[in-house]
């Protein structure tokens, strides 16, 4: 579990520094979790997220401090985002406790 984890914290981190959002408002948990179970490659690990734990981590986000700026980003796979100093500490602040308790069914 640690491993998934590690994983899933490591995807969330490239995907904000490897995405910039439109703008647009807040993107949905549905479109959160989508990008999630869609999922990527790190390392050459692949790090989707099956639908449940990924609609957990999808609302952590969403009721985050994360800005709008930074969830697009995420949802748009823009390459460019560069996260503010704040979307970097409101991520390292969902961190562990949340971040657990999705990846363990809690």
């Amino acid at each position: 579990m640690t491993r998934k984890l590690g994983l899933a914290v490591a995807a969330t981190v490239v995907l904000l520094a490897g995405c910039g959002g439109d703008g647009g408002g807040r993107p949905s948990v549905d479109e959160l979790t989508d990008v999630l179970t869609e999922g990527g490659e790190i390392g050459g690990e692949d790090f989707s997220l099956p639908k449940d734990q990924a609609e957990c981590v999808a609302k952590a986000f969403h009721d985050s401090d994360l800005s709008d700026e930074a969830l697009n980003a995420m949802v748009e796979k823009d390459e460019d985002y560069e996260p503010s100093d704040a979307d970097t500490k409101a991520l390292s602040d969902l961190g562990s406790e949340d971040m657990v308790a999705c990846m363990s069914g809690s």
